[in-house]
């Protein structure tokens, strides 16, 4: 198939603020069109200008950027308005055989519905109304815009919770949940099963991570448990950066807590391989790609049930995932890896992003089973 994505936020900013990278190949979309090529399809993907790399990088499928109109209102890394991308479909339909877009509440799937309805697919990711100015752009779009132009569109969620929110606005559902996959050639586990005496943390340093509460609950593990051996790696950057280093010093596991900074996916994936558990206690995320990494990789996952993803760690027994975890549940991590582990290994095709491409694909194949 010839496979056209409309994803025009590559990455989280950070304060209303687009962080570029030397390179887009560590992102979660461009991770989703590696694993349609290698399915055997041929993949575009549409992106915002914003978002372009810092240096030309070379990939097995065509990126094409749009520059961003009325950016002032229609802001690039919360609502992008493409300019041209109604031109760019009309020329292209016919030679696609399916146009996947990410959301309903977004101006590309607006302006694809228009153009290219039948072959369109929307892969949603929202499981609640964007909190802009108290929810209203969001309620307005989906209950007004939507049954005028987007209804009836074969919808796929990416989570459960998000499945029970566009069900209430969208009559073409897809039954199957399909999250974020993660490329399989680099998050891949470890043949051995072995894991070392450390667990890790992989999130942006800013405040909504909580990376505090992690580091608090790890110095109370070290002295509760006398598990002195035991470190805690935390791969990252952010404005939060210094506090962390001052508060595990003050928490006495300065000598315990290693900070790597901003790594590669290669790296990542090194570093967290022979981690005990992935640590997470976000304060507010959706589905969290580094806890599909880690489960991927075959890394166990500690956390709470704030990211949509912790459905998948509690369905599958891929770790725990509990509000308020402390201490005490560092060790039963430990206690029960070698069962989590097992179970990340024998699920592992749920989280590639060859197997999640592919149950895209049969969805879409399937389509007319959905009814509208």
């Amino acid at each position: 198939m010839n496979i056209l994505i409309l994803n025009f936020i590559l990455s989280t900013p950070v304060d209303g603020k687009i962080i570029r990278r030397d390179t887009n190949r560590d992102t979660m979309i461009y991770n989703m069109a590696r694993g349609f090529v290698k399915n055997g399809h041929t993949v575009t993907l549409l992106c915002a200008d914003e978002f372009r790399p810092l240096r030309e990088e070379t990939n097995d499928f065509e990126v094409v950027y749009f520059k961003s109109r009325l950016s002032r209102l229609f802001k690039p890394w919360l609502l992008p308005f493409p300019a041209g991308l109604a031109r760019y479909l009309r020329r292209h339909k016919d030679e696609v055989d399916m146009v996947l877009t990410v959301e309903t509440f977004s101006v590309p799937t607006l302006i694809a519905s228009a153009v290219c309805r039948d072959k369109l697919m929307i892969w949603q990711e929202m499981s609640y109304h964007q909190r802009l100015m108290r929810n209203l752009p969001s309620k307005i779009w989906h209950n007004i815009v939507m049954p005028l132009s987007i209804r009836g569109v074969l919808t796929v969620p990416q989570s459960e919770a998000a499945r029970r929110f566009i069900s209430g606005y969208q009559p073409a559902v897809s039954a199957m949940c399909v999250p974020h996959g993660v490329n399989d050639d680099i998050f891949r586990p470890d043949p051995d099963g072995s894991s070392e005496k450390c667990f890790v943390v992989i999130s942006m340093l800013v405040r909504r991570k909580r990376v505090d509460r992690i580091i608090e609950k790890f110095a109370r593990f070290v002295e509760n448990s006398g598990q002195t051996d035991y470190r805690l790696l935390i791969v990252g950057d952010g404005d939060e950066a210094p506090a962390l280093k001052h508060l595990a010093e003050s928490s006495g596991v300065g000598a315990n807590v290693e900070f790597l900074g901003f790594r590669s996916h290669d790296e990542i994936a090194a570093i967290g391989r022979h981690a005990t558990a992935l640590l997470v206690d976000t304060d507010r995320d959706l589905n969290m790609v580094s806890v599909s990494e880690a489960l991927a990789n075959g890394t166990p996952v500690l956390m709470n049930t704030v990211p949509n993803t912790s459905a998948y760690v509690t369905e599958m027994g891929l770790g725990i995932a509990k509000d308020g975890w402390d201490w005490m549940d560092l060790n039963e991590m430990i206690a029960r890896y070698d069962e989590f582990h097992g179970n990340c290994v024998a699920c592992r095709n749920s989280f590639t992003n060859t197997g999640c491409a592919g149950r895209l694909v049969k969805i879409f194949e399937s389509r007319g089973a959905v009814k509208g």
